[in-house]
C-alpha cells in the first residue's frame, strides 16, 4: 500500500479554508475553529483527513506565527526570546476516514466533512 500525504501550509494566503461550528469537548471546552492538517491517502483503500480544532480563529493564527518564527532562519534576540517562551494554544486533533479517490483534494476533503455529523451546518471561514 502506497502512503501518500498532502500537506496544508501554514501561510495565510496557502491556507485561507477551515469551517467554523461550535464543538464541546468532553471536559467542557468549546472549540469553534476547524482545519485540515493533511490528507492521506491509502491507495485504493481510503484516505484520512486530520483535522485541528482551536477555541478560536485568534489562537490558530497565534499557532502560525510561532510556528512561522521557528523556520525563519536569521531571527533576532527579541524573536528567539519569544520562542522560548514557547505557546499556549489548545489543539485538539481527529481523524476521520473518506472514501478513497485519486482526485481527493483539500477542498473535497472539506466538502465531505460537512457531510458528519461532527461537522453539520459548519460555516466555511
Amino acid at each position: 500500500m502506497a502512503l501518500e500525504a498532502q500537506k496544508v501550509g501554514i501561510n495565510k494566503e496557502e491556507n485561507n479554508m477551515a469551517l467554523k461550528r461550535e464543538i464541546e469537548m468532553e471536559n467542557g471546552v468549546i472549540l469553534n475553529y476547524h482545519r485540515i492538517v493533511a490528507v492521506n491517502s491509502i491507495t485504493n483503500i481510503k484516505s484520512i483527513i486530520e483535522v485541528a480544532s482551536y477555541i478560536s480563529e485568534k489562537q490558530r493564527e497565534k499557532e502560525a506565527e510561532y510556528i512561522e518564527l521557528q523556520l525563519k532562519q536569521d531571527r533576532t534576540a527579541e524573536e528567539e526570546q519569544e520562542l522560548e517562551k514557547g505557546i499556549n494554544v489548545l489543539v485538539e486533533t481527529k481523524y476521520y476516514d473518506m472514501p478513497y479517490s485519486e482526485e481527493n483534494s483539500i477542498q473535497e476533503a472539506y466538502e465531505y466533512l460537512k457531510t458528519l455529523d461532527d461537522f453539520k451546518n459548519a460555516q466555511d471561514v
